[in-house]
């Protein structure tokens, strides 16, 4: 059952980043629901996982949980989503498009919300790497965020991190 999940989220994850997503309307609202959001989400953590090129078990760890929260998923769950999403960047999810569809579909609510959950994955470790910097300052940038956004995302997760660790 796990790898018919696993397939079928795959699937799921591929397809949502194939098609085209609705444009937000003029009122700025958001046109991307919150749990199309967190798919395509759940890939660029992955991708800030990546990043520093020394993925440890604490960043999966942190990248699990955050992608059950937000999806609402049990643990187990949330690492199969996780895996999923591995699976659709190794079967080549383009990552530009995805960051095309998200500035064009998001709010600016709704990337704020995204930005801060990529620096949250980013300082899981303890150590933030300087790709991994690199990496969620791009992602902002393609989703056309402010430098004071991007400040302000990054102070909240740094400062949750450090509470939990607390």
């Amino acid at each position: 059952m796990d790898q018919e999940l696993r397939a079928e989220l795959v699937r799921e994850i591929t397809d949502f980043l194939e098609k085209n997503w609705p444009r937000a309307t003029d009122e700025g609202s958001a046109a991307i629901t919150d749990r199309q959001l967190q798919a395509a989400a759940t890939v660029l953590m992955v991708s800030v996982v990546r990043a520093d090129q020394a993925s440890r078990q604490d960043e999966h760890r942190a990248l699990e949980e955050a992608v059950g929260q937000a999806l609402d998923l049990d643990p187990e769950t949330s690492a199969i989503v996780v895996r999923a999403a591995e699976d659709a960047i190794a079967r080549g999810a383009s990552f530009a498009t995805i960051l095309r569809k998200l500035d064009a579909g998001c709010s600016v609510s709704q990337k704020r919300r995204l930005v801060e959950a990529l620096w949250r994955i980013a300082f899981a470790d303890a150590e933030l790497a300087g790709q991994e910097e690199e990496l969620v300052r791009k992602i902002a940038g393609h989703l056309n965020l402010t430098t004071a956004d991007l400040v302000e995302t990054k102070i909240r997760a740094r400062e949750k991190f450090l509470a939990e660790d607390l």
